[in-house]
């Protein structure tokens, strides 16, 4: 497993096993592999794909495009599922949850 620590300027991208302790000033992107995020994310987090365990603070959106997600710790943005899993556990706080896709020609 990689780790990922101290401050980090720009966007990060993962695509191996990732422990992340840092704080990321930037977006944070996971392709595939597994994400573990104790650190802070100043910018937004996007699951491209495989699992992602949030026990950190993500200040942007949380944004699950086909992968695993649970969240246990702070999302200052919204949680924005379009496909995949995402759990969110009852005593996170995150600022809104919505589903990514829009219903048309509703009759």
């Amino acid at each position: 497993m990689k780790i990922v620590d101290g401050r980090r300027i720009g966007s990060v991208t993962v695509s191996e096993d990732t422990l992340l302790l840092a704080e990321v000033v930037g977006d944070v992107m996971l392709n595939i592999g597994h994400l573990e995020l104790k650190g802070k994310i100043l910018g937004n987090l996007h699951v491209r794909g495989g699992t992602c365990r949030l026990l950190g603070i993500v200040k942007g959106n949380v944004v699950n495009e086909k992968g695993d997600m649970e969240i246990f710790g702070t999302v200052h943005g919204k949680v924005i599922t379009k496909t995949g899993y995402t759990y969110i556990n009852p005593g996170s706080k995150v600022g809104s949850i919505e589903k990514g896709f829009v219903e048309v020609n509703k009759v």
